[in-house]
């Protein structure tokens, strides 16, 4: 039985086909051009790199003339980046939905057509190898994990957004990873399923958590400290502002994110404290509610203070992940839903996948440093 492509391979292939084709195209758009230029003839190609949104393409050969006024249609001039050839890749990735689809849309693109074994190996991410990667072994101690759920249509019989449940965490020395993604089949957010899927992290080797970095969805903060209760929560600032000045009249929006800014930019805690009672006098009659709110979360909402000031920026929002959720949403911009939930995961597999592998080489500034010794010693005196 011939063996699935694992992921690597498989967006390996990607770029082979994506560079052989458009090499293809170039070299006919220049028998074109010279045809109607007479006066000049080919010269040879370059060799250039193009990034695209999912892939980067190098060595690719790039025809040219002696007039050098030959330009292809299909690379961006004097830029190294293309968004029109992601639609080829989306093309690809829907490859598990259905390979007769995929066909259609690579010969309209490139004007020829895949054999059905080429497409039937593309298409067979494999099950196997979505759920073995999901359910990989993961650190013991992670210095902050960021919780939250972005919406995508889905199709289970009819058609209706659900919510895809991400974890991202930051291990000690500052490198982000992709801990997971989630379909919880209900059309909204639910602690209980950010229950299980904690559960699950556990059981994938996470013990230690200094920090989890979550919106204020009702039982989300107890269902963190219940299943890591010597973690701390950290409720998102943004969320909560958003949240806030949605509350508040158009002509006092402005004066009240002012003295909300006074709170998450203050120098330390007690600063904030101060500013929060700048607020309470200035509005506390005016939207009572909104200042309650304010008082109420105010330890969660300012948890981030409690941490030295080199994380601080990086860990009182959500703003982590929400950088994710952008790209994952712009390279399923061309698909209108996402189609049954196992080709759903194959599809999600290949980008949460391919980020993971970008995002893990570089490190936020500071962790390694704060974390190094804090991590352990808080773990010890938890123990």
């Amino acid at each position: 039985m011939e063996r699935k492509l694992e992921a690597k391979e498989i967006i390996a292939l990607m770029k082979e086909m994506v560079k052989r084709a458009l090499e293809e195209m170039m070299v006919e758009e220049r028998e074109e051009y010279l045809k109607a230029n007479s006066g000049t003839k080919g010269n040879g190609y370059y060799t250039r790199e193009l990034m695209t949104g999912l892939i980067g393409i190098e060595g690719l050969r790039v025809p040219r003339t002696r007039d050098g006024g030959f330009r292809s249609v299909f690379l961006p001039y004097r830029k190294r980046y293309t968004a029109d050839i992601e639609e080829v890749i989306k093309a690809l990735f829907i490859a598990g939905v259905s390979q007769r689809k995929l066909a259609r849309v690579l010969e309209v693109i490139y004007g020829r057509r895949l054999s059905a074994s080429t497409i039937g190996r593309m298409a067979e991410v494999g099950v196997e190898e979505v759920e073995r990667w999901r359910g990989r072994e993961l650190e013991e101690r992670y210095a902050v994990i960021f919780i939250d759920a972005t919406y995508f249509s889905l199709r289970r019989g009819r058609i209706a957004k659900e919510p895809i449940y991400v974890a991202l965490g930051v291990r000690e020395d500052g490198r982000k990873e992709v801990l997971g993604w989630w379909l919880g089949g209900s059309e909204g957010e639910s602690a209980g399923v950010w229950g299980e899927i904690l559960q699950g992290l556990k059981e994938r080797g996470v013990k230690h958590v200094h920090l989890f970095v979550a919106d204020g969805l009702k039982g989300l903060k107890e269902a963190i400290l219940r299943h890591f209760p010597a973690s701390r929560y950290q409720r998102c600032v943004m969320h909560a502002v958003r949240y806030t000045l949605g509350r508040v009249r158009v002509r006092d929006r402005e004066g009240v994110a002012i003295m909300l800014r006074g709170m998450y930019r203050a120098g330390g805690k007690e600063e904030a404290r101060e500013a929060l009672r700048r607020l309470r006098e200035r509005y506390g009659r005016i939207y009572p509610r909104v200042v309650r709110f304010w008082e109420e979360n105010f330890d969660d909402l300012m948890r981030f203070y409690e941490f030295p000031y080199e994380v601080r920026r990086f860990i009182y929002t959500t703003n982590q992940l929400e950088r994710l959720f952008k790209e994952v949403k712009r390279r399923l911009k061309v698909m209108e839903m996402l189609p049954e939930e196992e080709n759903a995961d194959k599809i999600l597999f290949l980008v949460f996948y391919e980020l993971n592998e970008r995002i893990s080489k570089k490190r936020l500034p500071g962790f390694e440093l704060v974390f190094s010794d804090t991590f352990h010693n808080h773990a010890q005196e938890v123990k």
